[in-house]
């Protein structure tokens, strides 16, 4: 899914072929709706603009309504539709926002239901975006039951399997397939120095509907030096596998200790939880979606992604969101 399909979310979606025919020849039912904009601090949000996009998916006409907060943070959109909605929160120097709503879930005297409820969206600051080295997409682990090092800052294995130097991550593949309808697959994911590690990233409430999901800092402490990834199918599992498109990591790798004190180490972030693909591959594709922050001991995770530290990736290998 684009930055833009996720910006531009779809709210609700038709409630059933009845109320479209209902609709069809005659004027369409109304909604009315209220959309709240808080601060990262749940302060109002005073100017800030929010775009409505009112849409009929049978005619596929569109009626955009756009305006701004007032001292309170509110904007209240109004207008005829069968039930699908759009639209964003922008304000100059803040990230893009959507908002968790609406959802309607019937008509009452020509009215979607519920109506007049208030969503509540929050529009985070840009602070310090910094350039990051970043990858996304599907890479194919090169062996089987033997440690695979990847090096973050080349987006590649690190030799003989590429040109990398430094096994950041460490992947190792046990495979157990012998169709697409039967097969086992497990990746562990190790680190080479005892202090690296990775944990979960939990997603801040104001970041669920921003373009920039994170906390703004990598966590000092809580990592862990493994994690285990796995996809499975037969008769009695059917399709199940440990990873999904809302997972989020933060990691730490390249990590010096003296004294007992770390005294350098890199920081940097993952999202859509290592999924795995086994199939049409030899081995099996793991999806790798990283940010890595260059400079020692910044855990600063607001990447500037026009500034990608690595260099000929494809459009598809490139991320586009900070």
């Amino acid at each position: 899914m684009t930055m833009k399909t996720k910006l531009l979310i779809c709210l609700a979606a038709l409630l059933g072929v009845a109320a479209l025919e209902k609709t069809r020849g005659t004027a369409m039912p109304k909604a009315r709706f209220t959309v709240r904009v808080l601060s990262e601090d749940k302060s109002p949000m005073e100017g800030a603009t929010v775009r409505v996009v009112f849409m009929d998916p049978v005619t596929h006409d569109m009626a955009p309504q756009e305006g701004r907060t007032g001292a309170d943070g509110l904007f209240v959109a109004e207008g005829h539709t069968t039930g699908s909605i759009a639209g964003g929160v922008t304000r100059e120097g803040f990230y893009r926002s959507g908002w968790p709503g609406p959802r309607f879930n019937g008509l009452e005297n020509g009215r979607w239901q519920p109506w007049d409820e208030t969503y509540t969206t929050y529009l985070r600051p840009v602070i310090n975006p910094v350039p990051m080295y970043a990858r996304s997409g599907w890479i194919e682990i090169p062996a089987v039951n033997q440690p695979c090092g990847y090096d973050l800052q080349e987006g590649d294995w690190v030799k003989p399997h590429g040109k990398g130097t430094t096994s950041d991550l460490v992947f190792t593949l046990n495979r157990q397939y012998q169709s697409r309808q039967n097969f086992d697959v497990r990746v562990a994911v190790t680190f080479q120095n005892k202090l690296d590690g990775i944990q979960v990233a939990d997603m801040p409430v104001y970041g669920r509907s921003s373009e920039f999901k994170w906390l703004r800092e990598a966590p000092a402490s809580g990592y862990e030096t493994t994690l285990e990834t796995w996809f499975k199918n037969n008769r009695e599992t059917s399709y199940q596998q440990s990873a999904n498109d809302e997972q989020m990591y933060f990691f730490r790798v390249r990590t010096v200790e003296q004294n007992g004190r770390i005294v350098s180490a890199l920081y940097g972030k993952i999202k859509g939880g290592l999924q795995l693909a086994p199939s049409n591959s030899k081995t099996c594709k793991v999806a790798l979606n990283y940010c890595l922050n260059p400079t020692p001991l910044d855990r600063n995770m607001e990447w500037d992604p026009k500034r990608n530290l690595i260099t000929g990736l494809s459009w598809e290998e490139n991320p586009r969101e900070p």
